[in-house]
């Protein structure tokens, strides 16, 4: 249990830590794509798979797919709230609300594959435009990177990463999918960089995010189909392949953008 322990630590502190690179000194367009990247989402799937069983993880990754309607409620209500209130307690627990409040409501249903990859289509095709003229704002001046800052920045994701991959064994596999949809990634990013930065990068991210949650679902679907039948340690494999090609499409223009705005600098 202390490896696995120390395995969520590491790899989330990568990822967080990752993406405030990206989005303090590259793009916090193109950081809001790779917080749809399913980081959190395989992470959490994949101790599921480790811990309780490939099916256990399977079945999870179904409800994961409605449940990323719940994770752009969450995006939206952070959003729309950074407009109206600088209170981070209450864009946090507005957010959180955002988020539980259709997470209850979907597991209350029994959805098949089918439905699940029907509702999370819907809902990324929707909260895609709902948020499609979101402002491209940049960092102005990044902060620079302390032992204190990396350390609180660590502390405060595998915090939530380990909260929800914890109580798996108590909710079963419907809300143990619907948990391994939360923003573990998305919202430590968000908050933090919303303290440092202001609302205009969180909200730059924010309004990118569900652009990379296409790889999500890519991601999800090959799990729930993979699993059963390959193992967790392939079904992952071949799960971060699908999720790769799809964000890989979804990247190539705001990288595109960054390259050029490179250039023109540089003349």
């Amino acid at each position: 249990m202390t490896v696995l322990l120390l395995y969520k630590i590491g790899i989330t502190m990568l990822a967080v830590l990752g993406l405030s690179f990206v989005a303090e000194k590259i793009s916090a367009r193109l950081a809001g794509l790779l917080s749809g990247y399913p980081i959190g989402t395989a992470i959490i799937l994949h101790f599921y798979g480790l811990e309780y069983g490939a099916q256990f993880a399977a079945d999870a990754a179904i409800y994961n797919l409605c449940g990323l309607f719940a994770s752009q409620c969450f995006a939206y209500t952070y959003y729309r709230a950074s407009q109206r209130t600088k209170s981070l307690f209450l864009i946090s627990i507005l957010s959180l609300a955002g988020y539980l409040l259709p997470a209850f409501i979907v597991s209350q249903t029994n959805p098949t594959r089918l439905i699940a990859l029907i509702i999370a289509i819907i809902a990324t095709t929707l909260f895609c435009a709902l948020l499609r003229n979101n402002r491209v704002e940049q960092v102005k001046a990044s902060r620079t990177w302390s032992a204190r800052l990396i350390a609180g920045r660590l502390i405060f994701t595998a915090t939530l990463v380990l909260v929800v991959t914890e109580v798996a064994d108590i909710v079963g596999p419907g809300w143990a999918g619907l948990f391994s949809a939360f923003p573990v990634a998305l919202y430590p990013l968000v908050f933090l960089l919303h303290r440092e930065y202001g609302p205009e990068t969180a909200r730059t991210v924010l309004g990118n995010f569900p652009y990379g949650l296409w790889s999500v679902i890519a991601y999800a679907l090959t799990v729930s189909l993979v699993y059963p039948l390959y193992g967790v340690i392939w079904g992952t494999l071949l799960g971060f392949a699908n999720a790769t090609a799809v964000l890989a499409i979804m990247g190539i223009k705001p990288l595109l953008l960054y390259w050029k705005g490179g250039r023109q600098k540089e003349t």
